[in-house]
């Protein structure tokens, strides 16, 4: 993966986050529980996209 392609997936990961807690629960919460459930899951996401590029996984069409 490009060095901008790595770029453009960590921006989609935030993005997605913003969107997710925009209109939800989560703004009832405490802000230092939403930034905490926001890295939890922003760990999570771009763990996946590491072990991915990192095992050399690709989809052919």
């Amino acid at each position: 993966m490009s060095q901008t392609g790595l770029i453009v997936g960590i921006i989609s990961v935030i993005g997605a986050l913003i969107l997710v807690t925009s209109h939800s629960r989560f703004r009832a919460m405490p802000m230092s529980q939403t930034l905490k459930l926001a890295l939890i899951w922003a760990v999570i996401i771009i763990g996946l996209v590491a072990i991915i590029q990192i095992s050399g996984f690709q989809i052919r069409q």
